[in-house]
């Protein structure tokens, strides 16, 4: 229960609001379950926590295995969540998750909503899940403003085994297909972002500013290049090749400050090579080297657009299907004759 007492300081109570349930038949191996529910609060006695706000969860389809068909299918659509999280939650969540940098979410949103999220779930009887998520839009708002967007995702994980025990190498093992996806960061969340980890920003770096004007984002930073802070504007632009990130550097407005900056730009590429590259005044950035799993993706887009970061994945080609285990067939019991009995009773 000491394993626990984290969890029941973070929530310990919830309460739930108008809870309507409805059965469906959806053809003549599955049924539909379909559910919504005004609010749900989960909260300690003494202080506010999340507020899940109009659910409406529909289970399209559940399919049992049968002779024809030995896989399991399962279909979830949460067509609406809203779910609202007070101040008053950051603060036990990272005492929670023993992480300080938790308790400073709250500059970053208060409220998270979820349209039109599917979960197609398919299960073999060699016990290996294919799963499937798309979702219509995701939006994360600070005090009613948009501060990230994310739509049309599609996500694959195939050929996860659940018979692996080790779960990471199983997820290693699957392959994870992400694409038509497209997320656009609002320039204050990514100011927001600043000031979360600033801590871990070099201590030369006093202060970072960003403006996205038209296709260009523009940092002002103040660094201490020698005994007083230096104020140095640099405007960039960003570009893809190759499903890597690229930054290029436009021009600083202090000529003695490029050197420096180009100088550790590259000491930090040299240090994590796999990560970071430096071609002249170009940075690319390869953050698929750090992720443990087959990722197979085609990275479209990543630019300044409309006030915004945006990154947008492509459509892949259709995945190949895999060989399923042979059904099972109804064989009729023969028939046994007098000599055969005769054995048996022998």
């Amino acid at each position: 229960m000491k394993k626990l007492q984290p969890v029941f300081d973070l929530v310990n109570t919830i309460l739930l609001q108008q809870l309507q349930i409805g059965l469906s038949s959806v053809g003549d191996q599955a049924v539909g379950v379909k559910a919504s529910i005004d609010q749900i609060l989960l909260k300690t006695e003494a202080a506010e926590g999340l507020s899940l706000e109009q659910i409406q969860v529909t289970v399209e389809k559940v399919q049992l295995p049968h002779p024809a068909d030995l896989n399991l299918y399962a279909t979830v659509l949460l067509e609406n969540l809203d779910l609202s999280i007070a101040p008053a939650f950051w603060g036990r969540a990272a005492k929670t998750a023993k992480n300080p940098v938790v308790g400073k979410l709250g500059i970053l949103l208060d409220r998270v909503e979820v349209r039109n999220l599917r979960i197609q779930i398919k299960l073999s009887p060699l016990k290996v899940v294919d799963l499937q998520v798309t979702m219509e839009s995701c939006r994360i708002k600070l005090v009613g403003q948009l501060m990230q967007e994310t739509t049309t995702l599609k996500l694959e994980v195939l050929n996860f085994d659940l018979r692996q025990k080790d779960k990471k190498k199983a997820l290693g093992e699957a392959t994870i297909r992400l694409q038509d996806v497209r997320i656009r960061v609002l320039e204050m969340m990514m100011n927001r972002v600043i000031d979360v980890v600033r801590e871990k920003i070099p201590s030369s770096v006093h202060n970072i500013d960003i403006a996205l004007i038209d296709s260009t984002m523009r940092l002002d930073l103040k660094l201490k290049l020698g005994p007083l802070p230096m104020q140095v504007p640099v405007e960039i632009q960003l570009s893809t090749r190759d499903n890597q990130f690229g930054i290029y550097i436009v021009k600083i407005l202090a000529k003695m400050a490029r050197p420096f900056i180009m100088m550790g730009v590259q000491k930090v590429a040299n240090k994590r090579a796999e990560l970071l590259s430096v071609s002249g005044d170009n940075v690319w950035i390869n953050p698929w080297s750090k992720i443990p799993v087959k990722a197979e993706l085609k990275v479209e887009r990543f630019a300044i657009e409309s006030g915004a970061l945006l990154i947008q994945f492509g459509t892949l080609p259709e995945a190949q299907p895999r060989a399923l285990p042979a059904p099972v067939e109804d064989v009729e019991p023969e028939e046994l004759g007098e000599e055969d009995i005769a054995e048996l009773a022998d």
